[in-house]
């Protein structure tokens, strides 16, 4: 007869788990990334300038705007109109804040008080619209969100008549945003706090909680009792607001009102949510894996750009690693689901 306790129980082990190693996969690429273009190049990578203000520095108003595309993609949609958003919060906000009008007349800079609700609320706008397309008129997110991406940035470059607004120094707008807080710049600490919002309120709060569910499972959500369809406008108008935010700070920073600097933002923001997914949380959008992600792709754009490899190749490089940190899950899935 054969020993009842030997016969295995369920699915066979198959080795070590994706799951029990999947936390250390983010920060050991990025330190694996670190060590690799430092070795190379260590007199210019593993610098203090290069570290801090070519790497972290100049991702801190995308992070913001992954960060809040983040709270869409927790609730199962994507928003492909960040990036004209953004754009179009930066332009009226500039038509304030320039110190001579479009076209070159002088004049007195406006309020920066005024110039931030200004930007905050056509960000909440934006967003509103796009939630209202999404949630309540059942407007498939990826046409409502790209028709307004062209819809929002169109008018951006209507308003500032398609140049980028100058002068943008007055009201210490740029002085806050190129300054240094114990020898950090100042853009780091405003990223971080927004950052550290949106993982309050996903991990910390009933509305994120509720956001979790709806993602999860939409009509678990719904016969629980749940507002789906607020809860989804909800996660938009955040977005947007995030995205304006985003704008705003790139601007401050460049002392200049560019509608086309945002553009990128719309695929590497997506990009960064789906790195985290894939490198922590089970797949799950997440705050903390998506500014991981955010920091790997601009290490490993930093590493490139200080190679003789053609731009073109870089950029195949770039979005092919993204390929390549996603497949790893996708493949355990599979096996799992056998």
């Amino acid at each position: 007869m054969t020993d009842m306790a030997t016969v295995p129980q369920g699915r066979p082990a198959r080795g070590i788990s994706f799951e029990r190693v999947r936390p250390f996969l983010g920060p050991g690429a990025l330190v694996a990334m670190v060590v690799f273009f430092g070795s190379i190049y260590p007199d210019t990578f593993l610098t203090k300038t290069n570290l801090v203000e070519n790497i972290l520095q100049q991702v801190t108003a995308l992070a913001i705007v992954a960060a809040v595309q983040t709270v869409v993609m927790v609730v199962g949609e994507f928003d492909l109109s960040v990036g004209g958003l953004a754009a179009l919060a930066a332009g009226f906000a500039a038509t304030i804040l320039n110190t001579a009008t479009i076209d070159g007349d002088p004049k007195q800079p406006g309020s920066l008080l005024l110039a931030v609700f200004l930007c905050v609320v056509v960000g909440l706008v934006g967003g509103a619209v796009c939630g209202t397309l999404v949630s309540y008129l059942g407007v498939l997110a990826f046409i409502a969100t790209l028709a307004m991406n062209e819809v929002f940035k169109n008018f951006a470059r209507f308003r500032v008549q398609g140049k980028p607004v100058y002068g943008l120094v007055q009201n210490n707008f740029v002085a806050v945003a190129q300054g240094k807080t114990w020898a950090v710049p100042n853009t780091i600490y405003i990223s971080a706090a927004i950052a550290l919002v949106v993982w309050f309120l996903l991990d910390r709060t009933t509305l994120g909680r509720k956001m979790y569910a709806v993602g999860g499972n939409i009509d678990a959500a719904r016969y629980s009792g749940i507002n789906v369809r607020f809860v989804k406008w909800a996660a938009f108008a955040i977005c947007g607001v995030g995205a304006a935010l985003g704008g705003l700070m790139q601007s401050a920073y460049n002392a200049t009102a560019n509608t086309t600097a945002p553009e990128p933002w719309m695929l590497k923001s997506i990009a960064a949510v789906f790195l985290g997914m894939a490198l922590m949380r089970n797949g799950r959008p997440n705050l903390p894996g998506t500014i991981l992600g955010v920091i790997l792709f601009r290490t490993l754009e930093n590493g490139l750009n200080k190679t003789d490899i053609n731009n073109y190749v870089q950029d195949v490089i770039n979005w092919g690693a993204v390929i390549v940190a996603v497949l790893p899950p996708a493949i355990a899935r599979i096996r799992e689901n056998r």
